[in-house]
């Protein structure tokens, strides 16, 4: 008996959770626009930047360390923009940055990370990156990983490194 409602409540929550899995891909594709739009979030404030706006702010080439399931960890290089430096070009100050209490950053494929503002301030730290290795990250339909992925650099592990990347929420 006790098994059969324990089997019970398993299948429920796993239902339950995929729901809520499906709804949140379903919310953030909707949001994603248009095809190399972010929208940000800030407060009552909002904004959606195009590629070629993110682009032009003055993009950096830099290395980080991908370590995929795939491959082992690896230099790569990336050319990308500062996400402190797109936060301010919208009108979000490093004083705004520091005192929310995390950023989330989101993909169109539903995944999720937060970084701590000290993450995003710090020089070097966190990248909107559009291209690896001198090529076009390219979009999801391509089995790219952009047109914009989040790089945080400090993470070896490559684990929140967000691909497709639609908006930025500072809470």
């Amino acid at each position: 008996m006790k098994n059969k409602k324990l089997i019970a409540i398993i299948a429920i929550l796993t239902v339950l959770t995929l729901s809520l899995g499906y709804i949140n891909m379903k919310s953030v594709n909707k949001a994603s626009g248009e095809e190399g739009m972010i929208g940000f979030v800030s407060g009552e404030g909002s904004a959606r930047l195009s590629f070629d706006e993110i682009t032009g702010l003055g993009s950096k080439e830099f290395k980080a360390v991908e370590d995929t399931s795939a491959s082992g960890p690896a230099s790569r290089k990336f050319k990308g923009v500062l996400l402190k430096d797109v936060l301010n070009k919208i009108s979000i100050s490093d004083e705004t940055i520091k005192s929310s209490s995390k950023i989330i950053v989101k993909g169109s494929d539903g995944y999720v990370i937060a970084l701590s503002p000290d993450e995003v301030l710090a020089d070097n730290g966190v990248y909107l990156a559009y291209e690896k290795n001198g090529k076009p990250l390219g979009n999801m339909k391509n089995g790219g990983s952009g047109p914009f992925q989040l790089i945080a650099v400090s993470d070896s592990f490559s684990q929140r490194w967000c691909k497709y990347v639609v908006e930025v929420v500072l809470e």
